[in-house]
């Protein structure tokens, strides 16, 4: 049993850790040193319900406060800021803090990077500890990142990010850990709430959403009871106009004695390993969001040492979706022995092709129709029993959180056609395409796919923490602390793919055509995207009118054994941390220990008879690795208003789920596949970092953070032959490659200037290096943008408060294939007004420029998507309350 396994590992690592701890405990005295926390001026209790009560100067305050006693180099962000910026959710609060890149998925923030780091190589917690999460997308494939569409703002007291880590705080973060805080009940007002209720309007989807929330706090009439809840419903109607590509690869192509483009297998082709894509379309996705999240948070004094606190999180989103595409598929039509009779190959990329008919099926392109009924859900529940005495502090939590859901049902409709096309990639962030079989002649695209399917994950963590200190009198000694943690992780993945959906199955049952579902095409589309030969208007089809004809269907679906997998992570951690106080000087010196059992399941593909179809068996690896994560951070004050910080650490990031698969799955007729690899080791580095702060006025700060990350080795693909039911096979597999640096500069700046004026801004510099071990060239770092900034100006007096936030990244590798997404800026705003004491008025907009998002794979002659989301405005009141 690994749990067994745990309970002796952990013997092993408190005879390491332990010891440390009561050295340092030898040295002490018999009267206890108050720590320099202690009497430094503590940061600003911020209830949660104050987050239009109290000036924004307040807030501020606040935030550079936790900064400048904090041990870490870290940055945070108050209820307050957040309350008076238009962020609608955690990650696009947090863009507004330096270092932190966000990703956009349709005009909604859902993940984000920290210092040039992709989102799953970072870790998010509650009131520090692991959240779970889950994602709605039927492609998606697990992800160690959040996704923060399921977490509103509203629910925030602070955020915090860690930038440097030490000994007491979980592993797993490569460019740096996410704390989510929130309220104290105990610290709130009792009897006080709010209510904000707000109308949003997105100008693509031309619809009206309504906006609610809701926070409460009480306390007893002895004050050591408390209890706070928040509640949001927050509806969100979203359309997104797109030009999209996919699955670009290399193929050879054959010259045919009339000048054609035909594929082949040929070692000596005419063009060799020639960029060409497998399809793309216009496409018109809508979504209805409803999110619907309770937070709860209970304090109960038990005596004047002891406390217990209570967290409950639940989390929940529907996310039912359709998406029309009208495409355009190369490899379809290849595949079926098509030719391309016009071309033109720039930069060894297909960038224009005009397509013949399929040879041997009976249709080369279509028109995709798709309905979801998506829903995902996290939750978590956290006790927390606190001592403090006068000489020990001691802390034992434990809990659990669970992240689940995905895509009930994946409804599909594919219309298609014999028909010569072209398209044409060559002019910037554009797609145009030409039929010689009209899109807009619905009789003649008949039925030749339909399906349902479905994919469904689930993302378990249990722990249970215990955490010891102790004051020392020794001078210089401040504080020793030590403690333990174990953590079980699961993670679960299953999709299901429907089958005989074709001409031979259920798409003949049907028999119809496109005709048979006419609809209104939607107004505006493509609006300040393309040109003329931009495929703009096609026939549009009845979702309802398809749904009902598909609940006459006998589907029968498989289990795609290709993406199952279920991984189990348990860890044992054990650390000791000394922290030293002087003078002009604080710092910590800590030693984190952590072993890691792994559990890994799939299925494997497995020799067949020729004849016969594929065949699988349920493959199980384990494996184990221990890291020892030593950490230094010293902060000293050079003056009273300027502080420098130092920081040396090391730190480790585990790989992604689905590359941790023992799977090998592949198409023999191809002889090619893709395979797991669950011997990968984790993302491990060590990091240098500096920082100097200048505190030069109340509500003011300038400083500039350098930052160095030597990553031992990233993942990366190896294709090789391997040999699978007697023949060789090329199988694209993750290996641990090279390492490379990630390093960078930060500078911030941040000034109540007069009058109200002010102006928050902050730029970011990464640098990510490496040489591929694999091709030997040099290659881009997944997630890392050169420059990122943030510029906040705001005004605010008595009754009128002004936010306009612009938030910028440069191109980034995503770390899918060769994908990277074009720079983007993005320009949002807030505008209160208060009424009275209790009442204000509320104003914001996101987007204000209706930017388009632009990713391309390996060069910008392949462009992968072309999105518009339009504007989002909100208006609103909030209104706040006094029971007593």
């Amino acid at each position: 049993m690994i749990f067994s396994r745990c309970s002796r590992q952990f013997l092993t690592i408190s005879t390491l850790i332990y010891p440390i701890a009561f050295t340092t405990f030898a040295a002490s005295n018999t009267e206890p040193l108050s720590s320099k926390e202690d009497s430094a001026p503590s940061p600003t209790k911020d209830p949660l319900i104050h987050i239009q009560i109290r000036g924004f100067h307040d807030s501020v305050v606040k935030s550079l406060n936790n900064k400048r006693y904090s041990q870490q180099i870290s940055d945070s962000i108050s209820a307050q800021e957040i309350g008076k910026f238009p962020d609608k959710n955690v990650a696009e609060a947090l863009q507004r803090i330096t270092g932190i890149s966000l990703s956009r998925v349709q005009g909604e923030g859902e993940r984000i990077g920290v210092r040039g780091t992709t989102p799953e190589q970072n870790r998010t917690y509650l009131n520090g500890q692991y959240l779970a999460s889950a994602d709605w997308w039927i492609s998606s494939l697990p992800s160690r990142g959040f996704n923060f569409t399921l977490l509103p703002a509203d629910i925030v007291s602070s955020l915090e990010v860690y930038k440097t880590p030490q000994a007491n705080q979980d592993e797993g973060s490569l460019g740096g850990a996410i704390n989510i805080k929130t309220v104290d009940p105990l610290f709130a007002e009792s009897g006080r709430g709010s209510v904000t209720a707000q109308v949003q309007y997105n100008d693509l989807s031309n619809q009206y959403d309504p906006q609610f929330s809701a926070v409460y706090s009480w306390k007893n009439p002895s004050q050591d009871f408390a209890f706070l809840v928040t509640l949001n419903h927050l509806q969100r109607s979203l359309r997104r106009d797109g030009l999209e590509s996919w699955g670009w690869h290399e193929r050879h192509f054959d010259l045919t004695s009339d000048g054609q483009l035909e594929t082949t297998n040929n070692p000596d082709a005419t063009y060799m390993n020639v960029w060409t894509p497998g399809g793309g379309g216009s496409a018109v996705f809508i979504q209805d969001r409803i999110l619907t999240s309770l937070t709860s948070s209970l304090t109960y004094q038990i005596d004047h040492n002891w406390a217990l606190r209570a967290h409950l999180l639940h989390s929940e989103l529907s996310a039912d979706n359709s998406n029309q595409n009208f495409l355009w598929q190369p490899g379809k039509t290849l595949d079926a022995q098509g030719l391309v009779s016009s071309y033109e190959i720039r930069d060894n990329t297909l960038v224009y092709g005009e397509l013949s008919q399929a040879k041997s099926k009976s249709f080369n392109t279509s028109m995709e129709a798709i309905w979801r009924e998506a829903h995902i859900q996290t939750q978590g529940f956290h006790l927390d029993l606190g001592y403090t005495g006068p000489w020990w502090e001691a802390q034992y939590q434990v809990g659990y959180t669970i992240g689940q859901g995905g895509t009930d049902e994946d409804n599909t409709a594919q219309f298609s056609a014999n028909t010569v096309y072209s398209y044409d990639t060559r002019l910037p962030k554009n797609i145009q395409t030409q039929y010689a079989l009209s899109p807009l002649q619905a009789d003649k695209w008949f039925i030749t796919e339909a399906r349902s399917d479905s994919q469904d994950g689930k993302d378990t963590a249990y722990f249970i923490q215990k955490d010891f200190s102790r004051h020392l009198a020794t001078p210089g000694l401040e504080k020793i602390s030590f403690g333990g943690k174990y953590k079980r992780h699961k993670r679960n993945f299953i999709r299901m793919r429907s089958v005989l959906g074709g001409l031979n199955g259920l798409a003949a049952q049907l028999g119809t055509s496109l005709a048979d579902y006419p609809a209104p095409f939607v107004d505006g589309y493509l609006d300040g995207i393309g040109n003329e030969q931009t495929l703009k208007l096609y026939s549009f089809a009845d979702i309802a009118a398809l749904e009902h004809d598909f609940s006459t269907l006998n589907f029968t679906q498989e289990e795609e054994k290709n993406s199952r997998f279920f991984i189990e992570e348990e860890t044992l951690a054990g650390y000791s941390m000394l922290t030293l106080s002087g003078k002009n000087y604080n710092a910590n010196i800590g030693l984190r220990l952590v072993k890691t059992w792994q559990q890994a399941q799939a299925y494997e593909r497995v020799a067949t008879l020729p004849d016969a179809g594929p065949d699988y068996k349920w493959k199980t690896n384990t494996k184990s690795y221990t890291d020892l994560l030593p950490s230094v951070n010293l902060q000293i004050d050079l003056t009273d208003t300027v502080i420098s910080r130092f920081a040396v650490a090391r730190v480790m990031s585990r790989a992604q789920f689905h590359h941790l698969m023992p799977s090998t799955n592949y198409n023999v007729t191809q002889a090619q596949g893709q395979g797991g690899n669950p011997n990968l080791d984790p993302y491990r580095a060590t990091q240098y970092d500096f920082s100097l702060e200048w505190y030069f006025a109340e509500a003011a700060l300038a400083s500039v953070a350098i930052f160095n990350k030597d990553v031992e080795s990233f993942i990366e693909f190896q294709r090789q032959l391997e040999r699978h039911e007697g023949i060789f096979m090329s199988i694209d597999r993750p290996i641990n490659g090279n390492g490379g640096t990630i390093r960078g500069v930060e500078l911030s700046y941040q000034q109540a200037i007069a009058y109200g004026f002010g102006v928050i801004a902050n730029y970011t510099y990464v640098d990510g290096s490496r040489t591929s071990q694999l091709s030997g060239l040099k290659d881009w770092i997944p997630g890392t943008s050169k420059h990122s900034a943030n510029l906040t100006a705001y005004y605010e007096n008595n009754q009128l408060s002004v936010r306009l936030a612009y938030n910028y990244r440069t191109e980034f590798a995503t770390g899918v294939g060769e994908t990277k997404m074009d720079d983007y800026g993005q320009l949002d705003g807030n505008i209160t007004y208060s009424l009275n004491e209790n009442f204000d008025l509320i104003f914001e907009f996101l987007n204000l420029g209706d930017e388009t998002i632009y990713t391309y794979d390996r060069n910008e002659d392949a462009p992968t998507a072309v999105y518009r989301n339009g504007r989002r405005f909100y208006l609103g009141a909030q209104y706040r309350f006094d029971t007593k």
